[in-house]
């Protein structure tokens, strides 16, 4: 057993001087340690990354439409290629798609040499390729517009995507999950090494994704194309610092 022997000081200098003695010389008796919060938490931590994903049926529909005109002149393919896409567009607009909705996408012209089987040259021809890319709020009118826009003479479809309009919904939902893994994920670890979890010291969004379906659709003939929307995962990961407290017993 350690015994502290600590004389009476006589004044206040030396009341102050023996107090400091008497702390020093305690913090140095085996055994004793310093005071922890009142949580009982202690420095250092666990840190773990969650991860969350919420679903949603697309609200809107990207669609590129085009079309590759050939003809033996420049001019010839450019009028073939602007009433093509001028049908297109009426196609577009009688199904309640707006103006500003249709921008174009693509625009080329190129000359394309023809050779006889020995290589010599025959002719040429020429291409122009012409393409807009419309934006349509009601997924349900993407096969109609599809089957219309074919039919007006649209041969080059480049694909569909799928978007949702607004996400705000479904990252908070993400990110909910993603909290609540994060907290999985840290008590199972504090569990393993035998500590208690404590607060959050600090919550980091570390990435934000909200992937886009897409479908490639070559030719249709059909009176309306069948087109599944199918839904679109919002995901979110966050990086998460739990404080750790004493030893489980």
């Amino acid at each position: 057993m350690t015994t502290l022997a600590i004389a009476q000081p006589t004044s206040n200098t030396a009341r102050k001087l023996a107090a400091a003695l008497l702390g020093a010389a305690l913090l140095a008796l085996p055994g004793m340690a310093t005071a922890q919060s009142g949580s009982g938490e202690r420095n250092g931590g666990i840190t773990v990354t969650g991860s969350g994903v919420a679903y949603g049926e697309p609200d809107r529909a990207v669609i590129n439409l085009g079309v590759d005109a050939v003809a033996e002149s420049v001019r010839e393919a450019l009028e073939q290629a602007d009433a093509t896409m001028n049908l297109v567009r009426e196609a577009a607009l009688a199904l309640g798609v707006e103006q500003r909705q249709i921008r174009t996408n693509s625009f080329n012209v190129w000359r394309q040499q023809l050779t006889d089987q020995s290589g010599q040259p025959t002719g040429e021809r020429y291409h122009v390729q012409h393409s807009f890319q419309i934006s349509v709020d009601d997924t349900d009118l993407v096969g109609q517009l599809l089957a219309d826009a074919i039919e007006a003479g649209a041969n080059d479809v480049g694909g569909i995507s799928f978007t949702i309009s607004d996400t705000a919904a479904l990252q908070s939902q993400a990110r909910e999950a993603a909290m609540e893994d994060a907290r999985n994920r840290a008590t199972q670890l504090a569990q393993l090494a035998g500590v208690e979890l404590g607060q959050v010291i600090s919550v980091e969004e570390t990435s934000y994704n909200a992937p886009l379906a897409a479908a490639n659709v070559q030719y249709a003939r059909a009176a309306s194309t069948p087109i599944e929307t199918g839904e679109l995962a919002v995901n979110v990961s966050v990086k998460v610092i739990f404080a750790v407290g004493g030893p489980t017993e």
